[in-house]
């Protein structure tokens, strides 16, 4: 027997002074064989800056930027 699995997430940000944190993006992994497959893909989109965004929320592109130069100098 196969199925398939998919894992939606959304991604949320608490910076420095604020009390709680806001969402800031969601998205899926689509349709994938296994959980881990699943999560591959989430983890690629992530880190690539590719999930969605509603009215409002920051561009992903510069929540990456943001977070590489914080880690990275």
């Amino acid at each position: 027997m196969s199925a398939d699995y998919r894992i939606e997430y959304v991604i949320q940000r608490r910076r420095d002074g604020e009390d709680d944190f806001s969402e800031i993006g969601f998205g899926s992994s689509a349709a994938w064989g296994s959980p881990e497959q699943c999560a591959d893909m989430m983890l690629a989109d992530i880190g690539h800056g590719q999930w969605e965004t509603e009215p409002g929320q920051p561009d992903p592109a510069d929540v990456v930027r943001e977070c590489r130069e914080v880690r990275y100098g």
